[in-house]
């Protein structure tokens, strides 16, 4: 006997540098795993979904034929915690979730499922196993009744994107007026010289209670940027010579600030 694939479905999410999400586990509930058993189709996964394959006759057919508008629902489980901190959603995994579906699309080819909520009650479905959201596939005209091509059923992620905070700790007698932050052509930084805009308060507050015997100098990107699962280079710390006008590189490549958007530079060991 011949086998298919019926249908696809992949995870993305541009954080990652090729996209791919691994931070998934998609199961099949109960009711959707009779179906599958019932209809003789085989779930594969891999690493960021799942494929299931079908069985087909001469014609390149399902076997077992498939009912219009049959749905297959799977559970959506997040595995990296670390997720909701990249990831430019607002989550909270209390009751409701996030629901996906082909339902009202029915272009076949590679299709971005709609995205609803429901919850877990309605679905009725436990609490605690972090339960992200439920995938609907329905049997409509997305999905070829032909097995010479297969549907692919994508969900989008988006990176979170925020501003970028670097904090200098000098010595009581460096003068941060010295110092400089320069990315690349897109990425700027402008120093902040006073509390009380966005979070400095906060950060200012933090690292003086770690470094008290210190000065702190606070670095602001003027435009938010995507978190990215690769660093961005050349952001470089400059210090102006001895009274001059012009800088030295100090330090050539800063590291990116954790997905807090927040990097402490401790520069004591440098003076």
């Amino acid at each position: 006997m011949s086998y298919k694939p019926l249908f696809q479905l992949s995870i993305f999410h541009e954080y990652y540098q090729k996209q791919v999400c691994p931070d998934f586990s998609i199961e099949p509930t109960n009711e959707c795993t009779k179906l599958l058993q019932g209809h003789r189709l085989i779930l594969k996964n891999k690493i960021n979904g799942i494929v299931v394959i079908a069985p087909v006759d001469s014609e390149q057919k399902s076997w077992i034929e498939l009912a219009d508008n049959l749905r297959f629902t799977f559970i959506l489980k997040l595995q990296n915690q670390d997720f909701i901190n990249f990831t430019d959603i607002n989550w909270k995994p209390l009751d409701d979730i996030y629901q996906f579906s082909n339902r009202n699309n029915n272009q076949s080819g590679v299709l971005d499922l709609e995205i609803t909520q429901t919850s877990l009650s309605d679905q009725r479905l436990p609490k605690g196993q972090n339960i992200f959201g439920i995938v609907d596939i329905y049997n409509n005209d997305s999905m070829p009744k032909v097995l010479n091509q297969e549907s692919e059923y994508k969900i989008t992620f988006q990176a979170k994107k925020q501003h970028w905070y670097y904090c200098l700790v000098t010595d009581n007698l460096t003068n941060g007026d010295e110092f400089s932050i320069e990315g690349e052509t897109e990425i700027k930084f402008t120093r902040i010289t006073g509390t009380g805009a966005d979070n400095a308060d906060q950060i200012f507050s933090a690292i003086k209670q770690q470094f008290p015997d210190s000065q702190q100098y606070l670095f602001k990107s003027e435009s938010e940027i995507a978190c990215q699962e690769a660093g961005i280079e050349n952001i470089q710390l400059n210090r102006k010579n001895n009274g001059s006008s012009d800088s030295t590189m100090w330090i050539k490549h800063l590291p990116n600030p954790p997905n807090n958007g927040i990097q402490v530079i401790n520069t004591l060991k440098y003076l």
